[in-house]
């Protein structure tokens, strides 16, 4: 079977011309769109004439005209539908961005603790697991802080509640803004706080936990009520704990025993590596 190169030219001529339109209707604005199908469409339609059938009184100019219009519609046709297809996959693509977005702060919100915008005790709890997980597999130290308002009750008992969520989050501003990157500032509950600081040695935690107190007691609480201080417990762990919970317990012993010594103090204890 032979093909018939005078039947397949014109077919291939419109599937080009109709490729353009595609092109035209996926990649280009709308003015670009119908300047690019007219210029198509005439292309096409002159590339069908004889010019030596041609005058300005043949009939082939009715014809022609009649075909031009034809191939204006066909490739007008490509090209919106493209575009449409177009501005579809971009509907879906922008969707599922805004989905995952959603999802990011859902659950980022779910980790955070409403009041002050730090991490929550569960958040803390999952961060404290890793970094057990870490220092006993590689060895690598790190601290944990816990921190207890002096005086937080009796703002409460003579401000109202909402001087004292006012307290609870200037203390966390204090906490976020005074940690590194790598740290996890967390409130545990009440005016309870507590903060994990990864790769901290038994030089680094002392000095972090004399900041804070520092920090907390020239903190800008809210005026004319009764002074605020911060007693902290800390461990700086050169061996891992046995679990979160007596990570926790060890760091709240020590926080007591600053109490127990006044009060506005830190105290730090050193759980040091088996040799």
């Amino acid at each position: 079977m032979t093909l018939d190169r005078a039947a397949i030219a014109p077919v291939g001529l419109g599937l080009a011309h109709a490729g353009v339109a595609a092109v035209a209707g996926w990649c280009f604005t709308p003015a670009g769109l119908w300047a690019t199908i007219g210029l198509a469409a005439v292309t096409w339609t002159a590339a069908g004439l004889d010019p030596a059938s041609l005058g300005w009184a043949s009939p082939a100019w009715r014809g022609a005209a009649r075909d031009g219009v034809l191939r204006l519609a066909m490739l007008g046709s490509v090209a919106l539908t493209l575009g449409l297809a177009r501005r579809a996959v971009r509907g879906v693509l922008r969707a599922e961005d805004t989905l995952a977005v959603t999802l990011v702060q859902e659950r980022d919100s779910a980790r955070r603790d409403r009041l002050t915008r730090l991490w929550n005790a569960r958040y803390l709890y999952e961060a404290l697991e890793r970094e057990i997980a870490r220092c006993r597999r590689y060895g690598r130290p790190f601290g944990l802080l816990v921190l207890d308002l002096d005086g937080f009750k009796a703002v409460n008992d003579s401000q109202g509640h909402a001087a004292g969520d006012e307290v609870l989050q200037v203390v966390a501003r204090v906490l976020h803004e005074n940690c590194r990157v790598t740290d996890v500032p967390a409130r545990l509950g009440g005016d309870e706080f507590a903060v994990i600081l990864p790769e901290a040695s038994s030089l680094t935690v002392p000095r972090y936990a004399a900041k804070l107190v520092d920090l907390v007691a020239r903190a800008p609480f809210p005026p004319g009520g009764p002074p605020v201080t911060a007693s902290i417990g800390g461990v700086a762990f050169e061996r891992a704990p046995g679990s979160v919970k007596a990570a926790l317990a060890q760091a709240d012993a020590a926080m007591y025993a600053a109490k127990r010594e006044g009060k506005n103090r830190y105290a730090v204890a050193v759980a040091k590596a088996v040799p």
